[in-house]
This record gives C-alpha cells, structure tokens and sequence, in this order.
C-alpha cells in the first residue's frame, strides 16, 4: 500500500471517529448549599425542608434531625459524623466524612452524632456504605 493511500485511510478512519455521537455521562444534582455550610432535606434529591447550620457540633453529640427526617445532606462545612435511622443516635447508620453530599442516603435519617468518621477510615476500621467527596 502505498503511503498516500496509508494516509488516505488514515484521515477517513479519523473523521469517521470524530463524526461518531458521543454519549452524555448523566451527574447527580448538585446540593443547593453554600461553601463553608452543613445542610440537611427531608427529602431525596435535595429537595423538601431543609436545615442549615456552620459551627460544627462537639464530638459525641446526638442531636434530632431538625426537620424530624433527613433523606439527602451537604456537609460542605468540615462536619462528620453519623445518621441514623433512630432518632437516638442507635441503630443502622451512615457515615458522612466532611466535604460530602447525597442525594439519598438509602433510608430516613431521625438523628445524627458527630464523630471523626475520617479518623477510623484512616484507620481502615470503617464499615457500611460510604459518602463520595465532591467537594474541596
């Protein structure tokens, strides 16, 4: 073959790719909450009531959701800690490492206990389903 029609064929097969659709990779929803804050739904998908707060709760402290369920969160404010499905801070729970969000934390949140999540998975000692990073 020879060198012209290499390149001939070259430059079909490149334009034929670059004429291919490309396919849109769907992203969640971005949390309506602003840097520097921690915000809670009732509801999926960052919607329903809402609640907001700055000032990180001491370590230990069981507080009751204040819009009596969370079902999506935003810490953008360095909080961590655990909800849970009870409103005692007992029971099935979901880590939340600081910087995090949800759309959905897979049930009704009735309390959350600060606590250094990111410690214990420094650690490795973390168990159950983990929150994603989606923001400095």
């Amino acid at each position: 073959m020879s060198v012209k029609r290499s390149l001939l064929v070259v430059a079909v097969v490149s334009a034929a790719l670059l004429t291919i659709p490309q396919t849109a990779v769907a992203r969640p929803a971005a949390a309506p909450c602003a840097a520097q804050t921690n915000c809670w739904w009732s509801l999926a998908g960052f919607t329903g009531q809402s609640a907001t707060w700055q000032a990180p709760r001491p370590p230990g402290s069981c507080a009751s959701a204040p819009n009596a369920v969370v079902r999506s969160y935003a810490f953008y404010g360095g909080q961590e800690g655990y909800f849970y499905r009870s409103n005692n801070c007992t029971g099935e729970s979901r880590a939340v490492l600081a910087n995090s969000e949800s759309a959905d934390l897979g049930f009704d949140a009735y309390s959350f206990k600060s606590a250094c999540v990111s410690c214990k998975v420094n650690a490795g000692t973390l168990g159950g389903r983990q929150t994603t990073s989606h923001r400095p």
